[in-house]
């Protein structure tokens, strides 16, 4: 087993879900987020900031704050200010239908590394079918608004049955708004995923047209990052099981997990010091019920969306 995880004292970035709650319902989303799926145990903004300076002081360089949607957070702002104060560099993940022209300005302010926007159509039909709730063009607005102030936007564009003819489409909009990087791969089967499959999933031509458009516009936009992930979600569980990520991944109530796909919690930062957090992270990666279910998995790559269903590992 290749594990570089051990040359390190530190993870190279904290991924942090700050809270399940979100303005939107998209019909694919992992964490299956909405307006009242916020967790009633979710970190509050004191325990935040206490953990910020925790992140800082253990010599973490990378957050990234995620969702639900991040801006709904009570102490967003407050702990957006704290990372960067601590030198910590910051990237956001939203769906950029609350980012207006003065929460621009206030994102700007703080000097984020990046801002990830979410865009999975080029019509408010499409858009709207995936993002019920969302409105297509806040989220372009949002893309232009943070490009025309100096920030490294990116797009998250997760390719289903319903959007995937429209993915050029959305790049000449995004790359015309400012955006420098466009990202997609294949939909997981995970969250409400897991409902929607039948009208949400796609096969192996899909993948090569989605595959066709990216390279004819990383060759027509050469000056921005146009990327196609395609590994699938069991091959992604065998790789990381070999090569596991040197991220922490933090539920919005404390609990760490190793990835979204693998059932299992790890350590909680409500007891847990930053040092016992990523020895007993580094030891999930090894533990016999992770590789077990990795093969489990492999088997049976529905048998993922068990994943929803968390239990302690040690």
């Amino acid at each position: 087993m290749s594990f570089t995880l051990d040359f390190l004292t530190a993870p190279t970035y904290w991924s942090w879900q700050l809270t399940n709650r979100c303005n939107l319902e998209c019909i694919h989303c992992l964490e299956m987020s909405g307006p009242n799926a916020a967790y009633p145990d979710e970190l509050s903004p004191k325990e935040s900031m206490n953990l910020c300076k925790k992140i800082a002081d253990f010599g973490i360089p990378y957050a990234a704050l995620s969702g639900g949607e991040p801006l709904l957070y009570p102490g967003f702002w407050d702990l957006f200010s704290c990372f960067r104060n601590n030198g910590v560099e910051v990237k956001i993940e939203s769906n950029g239908n609350l980012i207006s022209e003065s929460v621009a300005d206030r994102i700007a302010k703080l000097e984020p590394r990046s801002v990830q926007i979410s865009i999975d159509g080029a019509t408010q039909k499409t858009y709207s079918t995936m993002r019920p709730r969302g409105v297509l063009e806040k989220a372009l607005n949002a893309i232009r608004y943070l490009s025309e102030r100096g920030i490294y936007v990116e797009v998250e564009f997760v390719p289903t049955k319903i959007n995937f003819k429209e993915l050029g489409d959305v790049i000449d909009k995004v790359v015309e708004l400012g955006a420098k990087a466009v990202y997609t791969g294949k939909i997981m089967y995970l969250g409400n995923a897991v409902n929607h499959w039948s009208i949400l999933s796609l096969n192996d031509e899909d993948y090569k047209y989605i595959e066709g458009i990216v390279k004819n516009k990383s060759t027509e936009y050469k000056d921005v990052k146009i990327v196609f992930y395609p590994v699938d979600l069991v091959e992604e569980l065998r790789i990381r099981l070999e090569d596991p990520p040197s991220s922490i991944l933090m539920m919005a109530n404390g609990k760490v997990r190793l990835l979204n796909s693998i059932p299992y919690v790890v350590a909680d930062v409500r007891k847990h010091s930053m040092e016992e957090i990523w020895e007993r992270y580094k030891k999930g990666w090894r533990h016999p019920k992770v590789k077990e279910w990795v093969e489990e998995v492999t088997k049976n790559p529905k048998m993922v969306a068990k994943a929803f269903f968390l239990e302690d590992l040690f």
